[in-house]
């Protein structure tokens, strides 16, 4: 037992020594090595996180949320109800990622693109965090009774995150909804949010992760504020999300300005993403 402690602290030792030179070779050099994963999905629950799908891949997804958990077993925890939605995006290079989508909430379509602006680096002249632009339409089409105009939504985020260390990430999202179409004269077309997002990794595999979104500015009485808290799972091909969330909507402009859920009475919803990924 002791010979193995004794090696155990011998390759624990080479590790940090090896950690040391190359930070020594890094700063000697001015090399600049640019940080990686800094979440493991596209998602970090319902926000969006940093990551693009790697360049020249498709990525698939599916983001399903149940119904609410109130019932208790009468609808098996809401898992007789449920909203789906898919997605599928192209990384253009590790720059640019463009993708397409459709929810069952509101019949609802997509089209998205995100740019990453700068990535996070170590060395000497370090780029202390990573930047992103998410941009989305969407075009709502339960109604049918609306010209196009009115079904339209529009979506802004600035994705601001660090790595902190190998365990810890965290991201703020400065965020814009735009509608063409409002319920009210009174209401805003234009609706300002802070969401704040993080990621703590459990082993190489697994994490716990959160986001939510501080509105900014006047909201009615009746707005909720939206949260999501979940557990990623990779498993070699995808990344597996479970979630519970007060936001059954899965797309921008429901999670972020029309969470319906609260603590009280369980109402909640559970839900899962899970992405697969096609090399071209």
């Amino acid at each position: 037992m002791n010979r193995i402690v004794l090696i155990l602290l011998a390759h624990l030792s080479l590790i940090h020594a090896q950690d040391e030179l190359l930070e020594l070779i890094m700063e000697e050099k001015d090399i600049s090595i640019p940080v990686q994963a800094t979440f493991k999905a596209t998602r970090i629950v319902n926000a969006q996180s940093i990551e693009l799908p790697r360049p020249k891949t498709l990525e698939f997804m599916i983001l399903h949320r149940f119904g609410s958990m109130k019932d208790r077993f009468y609808n098996l925890f809401g898992m007789d109800e449920a909203v789906i939605r898919f997605d599928l995006k192209y990384g253009f290079n590790d720059k640019l990622s463009f993708g397409v989508g459709r929810s069952s909430f509101d019949k609802t379509y997509d089209f998205f693109t995100k740019v990453k602006l700068l990535n996070q680096t170590n060395g000497q002249k370090p780029i202390p965090v990573s930047v992103g632009i998410f941009s989305k339409v969407e075009i709502q089409s339960i109604d049918k009774d609306l010209v196009m105009i009115d079904r339209l939504t529009f979506d802004l985020q600035a994705l601001i995150s660090r790595k902190m260390n190998r365990s810890l990430s965290l991201q703020i999202m400065p965020t814009l909804i735009h509608k063409n179409l409002v319920e009210d004269e009174d209401a805003s077309h234009d609706l300002f949010s802070l969401g704040v997002g993080g990621r703590m990794k459990l082993t190489n595999r697994t994490s716990i992760n959160f986001d939510t979104f501080l509105p900014l500015g006047h909201r009615p009485n009746s707005f909720i504020q939206s949260w999501g808290l979940g557990c990623d799972i990779e498993t070699g091909g995808h990344v597996f999300q479970l979630m519970v969330t007060n936001a059954q909507g899965s797309y921008e402009s429901k999670y972020v300005e029309h969470a319906t859920g609260r603590f009280e009475n369980l109402n909640l919803y559970l839900g899962f993403n899970i992405s697969r990924v096609f090399s071209l």
